[in-house]
């Protein structure tokens, strides 16, 4: 079937709208929905094209391709958006899909996945790209840091910081504040990542012994979507103590009484998005370019 697009973009943060460019600077032909801002055509070569849809049936009919966020939903419900005006529904979404269309989103539920499949929708999960999560954990670092300084009256260097779980991004992390010669305490739950942890870090420690020498530090940050900053732990933290909770939602900071007790304690959900939105939509369009292509394997 001759699709009159190449590529639906819908819905999401700034990483969308220039997805939606860049794709369109390669001269494809690009229809966008519910974007939180109007991609501007002046940064897209000729002969590009960008046209704004209203109709989730008409958007998924003409469309090869269709691209939404990363997360797909964050309520499970509906589908990710900031724009105003009304949102759809995921269910929505999967039944204007169409067998042979490819469809890609990030944190996609297992059963929208399966319904795809059955519908013989090709359908990529980008948080499961290896080489996108690579990217991601440098992207969520690099923005944790940014957070971290401006959040807090105190400077990073040769503050005394922890981290919570020691996976892709508190990895990286922890690097970037060795290089800025802080003090590192590393707490996991995993022996491995104790031990992974150790060549970089001052200290490590289970959770249970973090717990026990909260007050030391200056700065926690939480890569662990669990409850490990609750209310009992928060009462032995520095009042100056600042907490970035980049940990997948609910996160794992109990924010109510972190209000309570007055602590700094920030939640920073799509730090790649606010933080570096064009570097992330170029590797994003790398990775479909690749699926597109026949290079991968599709989910």
């Amino acid at each position: 079937m001759k699709h009159q697009y190449d590529y639906a973009v819908l819905g999401g943060d700034l990483r969308q709208v220039y997805l939606a460019e860049a794709l369109a600077d390669q001269g494809n032909r690009v229809c966008h929905h519910a974007l939180c801002t109007s991609p501007d055509s002046c940064r897209c070569q000729a002969p590009s094209s960008l046209t704004a849809e209203d109709s989730l049936e008409k958007i998924c009919s003409l469309s090869s391709c269709v691209v939404c966020p990363i997360p797909l939903s964050r309520d499970g419900e509906f589908l990710n958006q900031s724009a105003a005006g009304g949102a759809f529904s995921i269910d929505q979404l999967v039944r204007n899909l169409n067998p042979g269309q490819f469809f890609f989103a990030g944190c996609i539920p297992g059963p929208v996945k399966e319904e795809l499949r059955q519908k013989n929708v090709y359908t990529i999960d980008l948080m499961e790209d290896p080489s996108f999560c690579r990217f991601n954990s440098r992207a969520t670092a690099e923005g944790a840091l940014c957070e971290a300084i401006a959040g807090s009256p105190l400077t990073l260097h040769h503050s005394s910081c922890a981290v919570l779980g020691y996976g892709n991004c508190g990895s990286v992390i922890c690097a970037y504040l060795k290089g800025m010669f802080c003090r590192l305490y590393v707490a996991s739950r995993e022996e491995e990542e104790r031990a992974q942890a150790a060549l970089f870090a001052d200290r490590t420690g289970s959770l249970e012994e973090f717990q026990r020498c909260t007050g030391a530090f200056d700065f926690i940050f939480n890569t662990i979507p669990a409850m490990v900053l609750p209310a009992p732990v928060l009462k032995n933290l520095k009042h100056s103590v600042t907490i970035l909770d980049i940990a997948s939602a609910p996160g794992g900071v109990d924010y109510a009484s972190a209000k309570e007790l007055g602590i700094r304690a920030l939640p920073c959900p799509g730090i790649p998005g606010r933080y570096a939105p064009g570097s992330s939509a170029k590797v994003i369009k790398e990775i479909i370019e690749r699926y597109v292509k026949g290079d991968s394997k599709c989910l």
